[in-house]
């Protein structure tokens, strides 16, 4: 496998410099906030979840203020490592909460696609998805870089099983959530699929597998139609709640569901082959 080439910025602490006050407290002690290094080369392990939280950059990220939430989505294709890496970034309005507070510094919540956090379901207002090519991406082990000017700062709660990104910038702390995604075909959602991925599924299989993205995200299927029936017994489909899901569909998923769909009108997938 290879590897990557960091470009070394200069030595940091191994504390944060708490400049401002953090109000979403990412740790009970904030002299407890240290770097954090992942094993930047694991993937999503589909039968690991602990690796997946404390060893693996990928996964969800919370951060809040008191009008907004905010959250990050990391997925590195652990077959094209330095390659590409999908990045995505949703804000939610907390307008409509009487309670504006939807996390709690002492809890983890379960995260789920399709905008439920915690007991609430939110309408993204703003999604950035974007693919990095992994050098341009990655400055070190404990940074994570968006472009030229701004990146985040990998950090860690020593005497807790809390990990998270740092936003230097907006000083907002992301705080790791335990999420996976759900469904038969979650690898459409975590790597890009090439020929011989898609090969192994019939056109059937290959139409629910691209629906089951729509679904996950709480897409409105055409209540009756075949695939509002086939989703509507499964525990994880919330209901037909967003008309559009666009913003929650990732760079990774759009390129797959644009891949399958071509097999799917094929009569042979030779001519669609992907290495």
């Amino acid at each position: 496998m290879k590897k990557l080439l960091f470009i070394m910025l200069p030595l940091v602490s191994t504390t944060f410099a708490q400049s401002k006050q953090v109000n979403n407290c990412p740790c009970t002690i904030q002299s407890d906030i240290n770097v954090w290094t992942p094993e930047l080369e694991k993937g999503y392990d589909t039968e690991t979840d602990v690796n997946n939280f404390a060893y693996s950059v990928n996964g969800v990220y919370l951060a809040e203020d008191r009008d907004s939430l905010y959250q990050i989505k990391i997925i590195v294709d652990p077959r094209s490592y330095c390659t590409f890496v999908y990045y995505q970034h949703l804000s939610f309005s907390k307008q409509g909460l009487i309670n504006k507070q939807v996390t709690l510094c002492e809890s983890l919540p379960n995260v789920h696609d399709g905008g439920w956090i915690g007991t609430h379901i939110f309408a993204p207002v703003k999604a950035v998805n974007k693919q990095y090519v992994a050098s341009d991406f990655f400055v070190g082990e404990s940074y994570l870089r968006v472009d030229k000017s701004h990146f985040y700062r990998l950090y860690k709660c020593e005497k807790e099983s809390k990990f998270g990104i740092h936003d230097v910038d907006r000083e907002r702390f992301y705080r790791k959530v335990y999420w996976k995604p759900e469904g038969n075909f979650t690898d459409i959602s975590l790597r890009i699929f090439t020929w011989a991925d898609v090969k192994k599924y019939s056109k059937q299989q290959l139409a629910e597998m691209r629906n089951e993205v729509y679904a996950r995200y709480n897409y409105a299927f055409k209540e009756d139609g075949k695939w509002y029936q086939h989703f509507n017994k499964k525990p994880s489909y919330r209901w037909n709640h967003f008309k559009d899901v666009t913003p929650f569909i990732t760079t990774v998923e759009e390129e797959n569901i644009k891949y399958i769909m071509g097999f799917e009108g094929a009569d042979s997938g030779v001519s669609k082959k992907r290495k």
